[in-house]
């Protein structure tokens, strides 16, 4: 065992390395001086040799109870979507590897999983983008189940690259695709793609959006700039005719993203299109119309050009 000194701008700072059964442990360099150090790195290998020499002893966590963990976690603190896609990329995970416990899981089994997830996806013809996301779906389980289990483990996703993707022209539908559909929907489906249509929201944004926050001209969207932020909201013009009570959501039949829309696609045999493809006709529009960008930006609620310009290369 040693401690090795390093000059920081704060001065002199004192970090430890050791080997135990072909292991290195090493600290952080924070202790100030060479004997404090010391004392740290007497107090960890003792807390390591414990721990191999009580192996029997050492709780093991399973695959399945660290995905369980998880989605408790997800469905509290989530979208229904989020916790969706979460339960199903898990289970391709635990399907795959089996109930394995989760310090044998290695980068080669996760690189395996997704290897299998992409060819399959290219024999249907599809795109990498449920691979990367899996990708990032297992990252989070790993790092949840090693912090909330303090596992001396390395977290098996690290250091896997995000598989490539094709990219496309965002598909906008025509005006006569939209009115087609919207021939087919009652009443209450023809408002909520109407006002999808006006005022270029995202899907989320409509179904939060209450009595309180329609005007005759205009609407409040609120929206999330990062995960589990607080909701900012931004002012829409808006020209169909909206109303709602206050308190209540106005669009309180769905509480998830309605799925009518694909239904009634198929039914037409029409190309796909999204709730998100109208809101990349509107950003387009409004180039149409002369609008600046920066005005277009604070429409569409965004935090920079760059997601904006996006937008605005896919003009039909």
């Amino acid at each position: 065992m040693a401690q090795y000194p390093r000059k920081l701008r704060k001065g002199i700072r004192w970090w430890y390395k050791f080997d135990y059964n072909g292991k290195t442990y090493s600290s952080k360099c924070i202790y100030l001086t060479k004997s404090e150090a010391r004392k740290a790195e007497a107090v960890k290998y003792e807390e390591v040799s414990t721990k191999e020499r009580n192996t029997a002893q050492k709780p093991v966590l399973s695959l399945l109870e660290a995905i369980n963990e998880r989605l408790d976690y997800v469905k509290t603190k989530k979208s229904k979507t989020y916790y969706r896609d979460n339960k199903r990329y898990y289970t391709i995970l635990l399907n795959d590897l089996g109930n394995l416990p989760i310090e044998e899981i290695k980068k080669s089994h996760i690189n395996a999983v997704l290897l299998e997830m992409s060819d399959r996806l290219q024999n249907e013809d599809k795109d990498n983008y449920a691979v990367n996301a899996a990708l990032r779906v297992f990252k989070a389980l790993f790092q949840y189940a090693i912090k909330s289990h303090d596992l001396d483990i390395k977290n098996p996703c690290v250091g896997i690259d995000l598989y490539s993707i094709d990219k496309h022209m965002k598909y906008i539908p025509p005006d006569s695709d939209i009115e087609a559909v919207r021939i087919l929907c009652d009443e209450g489906q023809k408002l909520l793609l109407d006002f999808v249509k006006d005022t270029g929201c995202r899907i989320s944004e409509a179904l939060r959006l209450k009595g309180d926050d329609v005007s005759e001209t205009h609407v409040i969207l609120y929206t999330r700039k990062s995960k589990n932020s607080n909701l900012v909201p931004r002012k829409v013009p808006i020209t169909i005719r909206m109303s709602g009570e206050k308190g209540e959501r106005v669009f309180k039949r769905w509480t998830d993203i309605p799925r009518f829309l694909e239904d009634k696609e198929k039914s037409l045999d029409q190309k796909r299109w999204s709730w998100h493809a109208l809101r990349h006709r509107y950003a387009s529009l409004l180039s149409k119309q002369g609008k600046p960008l920066f005005e277009i930006m604070s429409l569409l609620g965004h935090s920079n050009l760059e997601t904006t310009q996006i937008y605005l290369q896919l003009l039909f």
